[in-house]
């Protein structure tokens, strides 16, 4: 397997997809699906263009779409496509995933931006850390504790999910094991959690 900067080529085509999503940041960042075909296709117009010679320079948006797909069958990508509400569209690296595509970094040309987080991320991370409800004694922390120090309504369990799992992600990223041990002390052990982060629980 050899990598020119502009060219990834690989026998199997959800690993193409999983890098694309991996070199637009998908290891931090939900990533749009458009966004991810499109740096596939640019990366190997061969096989993801029509057949025809005058049609290369278009994109066959089925072995795309399959190659996604089977990314997340194999476990390395978590998402949906929504071509209808972009609010609803994308794709995140796995653990799985991340560990993959870490192997095959070399086939890439990744900034370091897409790898490292951001002056935010760290920010957020940085206040999950020092909140005092993770003070509390594992009895007597709820999930209305969590829930306030995510500054987010416990009724709200979809946005409450996705943060516990973006947390997690960046803390793994990063290192963080204060934050990890928050997250595997306050919130994966508490069984009282499951019915409200069942999400959540799939990834942590």
């Amino acid at each position: 397997m050899t990598k020119p900067r502009n060219s990834v080529k690989h026998e199997n085509a959800y690993i193409i997809l999983l890098m694309a999503c991996y070199a637009l940041g998908g290891s931090k960042n939900n990533i749009h699906t458009e966004d991810i075909m499109n740096k596939a296709f640019k990366w190997n117009k061969e096989r993801f263009g029509w057949k025809k010679k005058s049609y290369l320079n278009y994109p066959d948006t089925l072995p795309l779409s399959q190659g996604l797909f089977d990314a997340r069958k194999y476990g390395y990508l978590k998402g949906k496509y929504d071509r209808n509400y972009l609010s609803k569209d994308g794709w995140t690296l796995t653990d799985k995933g991340l560990e993959k595509a870490e192997s095959l970094s070399s086939l890439i040309d990744v900034k370091t931006s897409k790898k490292t987080l951001s002056q935010f991320q760290r920010k957020i991370l940085s206040e999950f850390r020092r909140h005092e409800h993770f003070k509390l004694n594992k009895k007597d922390f709820t999930i209305y504790h969590l829930a306030d120090a995510l500054n987010i309504s416990v009724n709200n369990l979809p946005l409450l999910n996705s943060t516990i799992v973006k947390i997690y992600r960046w803390s793994k990223i990063s290192d963080d094991k204060t934050v990890l041990q928050i997250i595997d002390q306050k919130i994966k052990k508490q069984k009282s959690f499951k019915k409200y982060l069942k999400e959540a629980f799939t990834e942590i």
